[in-house]
């Protein structure tokens, strides 16, 4: 759910979780008026792939019930085929 901005004529400001339907809907707590969304700036968040120590960054193609057992060992996993 998106985080919305809201703020009334008599000056009260509220920041609240709604779905995408219910952003126009809100009155304002102290003088029941509908309240305006505000404008705001977007924070956005830049993640960094995440690798485990044991895996290649490059993908394995596995040919075979035997590969995957070789491939399995190789690199310290237990393969249950």
């Amino acid at each position: 759910m998106p985080l919305y901005n809201y703020k009334c004529e008599c000056g009260k400001e509220l920041e609240e979780f709604h779905r995408i339907d219910d952003r126009y809907n809100q009155k304002c707590p102290e003088c029941k008026k509908t309240m305006q969304i505000e404008i705001c700036a977007v924070v956005s968040h830049i993640f960094k792939p995440f690798y485990h120590p044991n895996l290649d960054k490059k993908p394995v193609y596995i040919k075979s019930k035997k590969h995957l057992k070789e491939e399995s060992d190789k690199r310290n996993f237990t393969s249950y085929y």
